[in-house]
């Protein structure tokens, strides 16, 4: 079991091509910001408006690359892993929609029947928003799941998105996840400004019990702000309060206390780097703000990522 569960989120991370270090440094959401590549996954409808070759997660031994190119109107991508389990990525666009198609397998010798796996991913716009949805399979176990997004005129807010997903591994154990958010983005003046707040609810069962947990408010306040033409500061603050919270013997990951409220809050800050086709993002730890010369000098940690490389053309 655990291995169709390594393998089944090895697979979801092979259809996230795109993830890089400038999203990890403004929230983790690429919903919040659609003109990054990394949108690229959750609304591959967007594979159309990007053409690039990235390396991320240089610095780690399974770095990855992709490459994204449009011919004669067809944009045509594929992706490649360190992993040991992933085998291909493949990615088509056309118009306003968009497909991803990823493969696992792996098996240790031939005594080992492995397990394989596969990822799925389909995207369209449409005059109500934008839609992605995908399946993602590995032996007995299986992941679904749908995102939207459109303009959304509400209170302080320009723009909506909700998400859901459902995983099963085939057995006894299972989740929902449903996520609903408001979000604004404010030109600051050499800044991007994002505000975002939004809604949660969770539900897990295994062999044990079951557990429900909703989540008000989740905000998300972030900044994307030029230090010069070429380089730019980032950060972001994501707070999320349990509001209401039942446990009928649940203990697996992300299990609370029966009746918990209370919040949780993560914070962190990234630098990017634009020289024209090619840029460079990566994170940097706090120390870079309290003690900058032992973080320029070597003396301390400077970075807390992997760095992302992207050749736009």
């Amino acid at each position: 079991m655990k291995n169709v569960t390594k393998i089944l989120l090895t697979a979801v991370i092979c259809t996230a091509l795109f993830a890089n270090q400038r999203i990890d440094a403004l929230g983790g959401d690429s919903g919040f910001w659609p003109g990054d590549r990394d949108n690229t996954t959750a609304f591959p409808a967007t594979i159309n408006d990007h053409s690039f070759l990235a390396m991320d997660g240089v610095g780690d031994g399974n770095a990855g690359t992709t490459i994204l190119w449009d011919t004669d109107g067809t944009t045509w991508g594929f992706g490649f892993s360190g992993n040991e389990n992933n085998w291909f990525t493949l990615m088509y666009g056309s118009g306003d929609m968009g497909l991803t198609f990823a493969f696992d397998g792996h098996t240790n010798d031939a005594d080992d029947d492995g397990v394989d796996g596969m990822s799925i991913g389909y995207g369209q716009n449409f005059s109500w928003g934008e839609l992605g949805a995908g399946l993602t399979t590995a032996g007995d176990a299986s992941t679904t799941w749908a995102n939207w997004r459109s303009g959304m005129d509400c209170w302080v807010f320009d723009n909506a998105k909700a998400h859901l997903s459902m995983w099963d591994d085939g057995a006894d154990n299972s989740n929902m996840m449903i996520d609903f958010d408001l979000w604004t983005n404010m030109d600051a003046g050499g800044a991007n400004v994002l505000f975002g707040l939004g809604f949660g609810y969770a539900s897990h069962d295994d062999a044990n019990g079951n557990q429900t947990v909703m989540t008000l408010p989740a905000a998300t306040v972030a900044v994307e702000g030029d230090l010069t033409d070429w380089a730019t500061v980032r950060g972001f603050y994501n707070q999320s309060y349990t509001l209401s919270a039942a446990n009928d013997g649940f203990a697996g990951t992300g299990a609370v206390a029966d009746g918990y409220t209370g919040s949780s809050a993560t914070y962190g800050f990234g630098l990017g780097f634009n020289w024209g086709q090619v840029s460079a993002d990566l994170g940097v730890s706090e120390g870079l703000f309290q003690d900058p010369f032992g973080a320029m000098s070597g003396y301390d940690d400077l970075t807390t990522s992997e760095v992302s490389l992207t050749w736009n053309f």
